[in-house]
């Protein structure tokens, strides 16, 4: 027997939920009970179980002739052992979902006039009753206007909107939600003492946490993992499940923080290696989270990091579906937070070319004006004059389309010394034109457009190019790709026609018209 089967709740005081254990216990105690009952809520949150509880209630022969004050079912008389073992005729369970033809509610309908054959009541249990057809809720509705007073109905389902108002009306409805990771944890320790399974705590949360809110598919999952061992850690929970534990989601959100991208990267790497599911790791960032947010709030610091980080994420989470490699729209929401709060972590191993001599004087003449200032020992426009003197150019002449060419590996390879990760990101792109102060570079892809102008990108790369070329300003353009910005080599075979080959091919082209006219 399955363990959310074996572990199921036998009485309303064990149901896990305490929102519907609360209601149902003051309905016993007044004795109040309906004809008819809606059960709405998500699956695996302890619709049917419940139904069954019920059914014993109202069958039990300690509440025979009573009509408030109903004690729990006792669970050894007679109906509430056959209504346990799921034999008995007078509690029909029907799935809408396969029965839920007109014919079959008229059948049902015709059927419950009939007086019950063992019990005192007869129960319908109807599962997924959204599924009935139009005409089958019409054949159901006079039956539950003007019910026999042997007969109770529970419906069931995971989608209210579709039950129709004239149905919703005439039952009494009790709202089951997802389960709260305490009461997912609660439920599985009685499975856990009566296997008696050695479980930490923490793994016991990570489990809970991994189910949705679902009661049976937390239990499925300890299931599952049981059939390992009667013992349980990290090992057996990632190679069963493919979840991150805590401290892994932990160390994420600090290497994102730090600006650490090589921890994530790695990270990633490694989960990805070991089956980790993406939408638990989402959920799990989600978690980590938004704790932190509220953690900021109680403290009194600001939470803008966490609230930034959670909507990324939770943009990231509806891409996973889409994208052919789900872990990577969660990898690249990390690392675009983490380039952007630290600057990027592990800088690129760049091999630096040698420097072009005239852009080696340009730096060593910037070099000694810096040096002058700091000793002040001559004017420092006497140095600069000296220096465009001798360079015989002006300085507009020097901020031009070509100059910034010539000059963009000189550029990166300052940039690499304060920012690697930025250097690294402006190496795939292209300058391709300059108009007074501003440069446009081409860009080929949309992640490199949006984290290039992001103001703090932008401050830093201005702050360089002034320091090359003076005070200038950039814009991004998204090309479909990266724009040549020197001619390849082939392109030197590449020629105009010489004259001698037009003056033949106008000579062949006159002796033709003299052949054939």
């Amino acid at each position: 027997m399955s363990f959310y089967q074996k572990y199921r709740p036998k009485k309303i005081a064990e149901l896990d939920l305490a929102s519907v254990r609360d209601v149902l216990l003051s309905t016993l105690s007044s004795g109040k009970i309906s004809h008819a009952y809606l059960f709405v809520g998500p699956r695996g949150s302890g619709k049917t179980s419940t139904a069954r509880i019920l059914a014993q209630i109202v069958n039990c022969e300690k509440n025979q002739g009573k009509s408030k004050d109903f004690a729990e079912p006792c669970t050894e008389c007679e109906a509430c052992q056959v209504i346990s073992r799921g034999s008995s005729v007078d509690v029909i369970e029907i799935d809408a979902a396969s029965n839920g033809l007109v014919d079959d509610i008229r059948e049902l309908r015709d059927r419950v006039r009939l007086s019950p054959v063992q019990l005192k009541k007869k129960v319908y249990i109807i599962d997924e009753v959204h599924m009935v057809s139009t005409a089958g809720f019409n054949a159901l509705l006079k039956t539950l206007e003007e019910p026999p007073a042997h007969a109770l109905f529970i419906l069931c389902t995971t989608e209210s909107q579709k039950v129709p108002e004239t149905i919703v009306s005439r039952c009494a409805r009790v709202n089951f939600t997802k389960a709260t990771i305490d009461e997912v944890v609660g439920s599985l320790m009685k499975a856990v003492k009566g296997e008696k399974i050695s479980i930490e705590d923490e793994i016991l949360r990570e489990i809970a946490e991994a189910t949705d809110g679902s009661f049976r598919e937390g239990h499925k999952i300890l299931e599952q993992i049981s059939s390992y061992g009667s013992k349980i850690d990290e090992v057996v929970l990632a190679k069963v499940l493919g979840v991150v534990g805590r401290h892994s989601v932990v160390k994420l959100l600090e290497a994102v923080n730090s600006g650490d991208t090589g921890v994530i990267t790695k990270m990633f790497d490694e989960m990805e290696k070991t089956g980790v599911k993406a939408s638990l790791l989402s959920s799990s960032l989600l978690t980590a989270a938004k704790l932190e947010m509220e953690n900021k709030l109680k403290i009194g610091e600001s939470p803008s990091k966490y609230l930034k980080m959670i909507d990324s994420l939770i943009t990231a989470s509806d891409r996973i579906k889409i994208s052919p490699l789900p872990m990577l729209p969660l990898e690249i929401a990390l690392l675009a937070l983490a380039l952007e709060d630290g600057g990027g972590g592990i800088r690129p191993k760049v091999q630096t070319p040698a420097p072009d001599p005239e852009i080696r004087q340009d730096s060593m003449v910037k070099a000694s004006v810096e040096s002058l200032i700091k000793k002040e020992e001559t004017p420092v426009m006497d140095i600069i004059s000296t220096h465009v003197a001798t360079s015989n150019t002006t300085p507009d002449s020097l901020v031009n389309i070509e100059s910034v060419k010539t000059g963009w590996v000189d550029f990166l390879n300052h940039m690499s010394v304060s920012n690697g990760s930025l250097a690294g990101m402006l190496r795939l792109v292209s300058p391709v034109d300059v108009q007074g102060k501003s440069l446009t570079i081409s860009v080929t892809s949309r992640f490199h457009l949006d984290m290039l102008e992001r103001d703090v990108k932008r401050k830093l790369i201005e702050e360089q190019m002034a320091k090359v070329w003076g005070p200038m300003t950039f814009k991004c353009i998204l090309t479909d790709k990266v724009i040549r910005t020197e001619p390849l080599v082939e392109d030197a075979n590449v020629s105009e026609p010489k004259d001698e080959v037009l003056n033949a091919t106008g000579s062949v082209m006159s002796a033709a018209e003299k052949i054939f006219g």
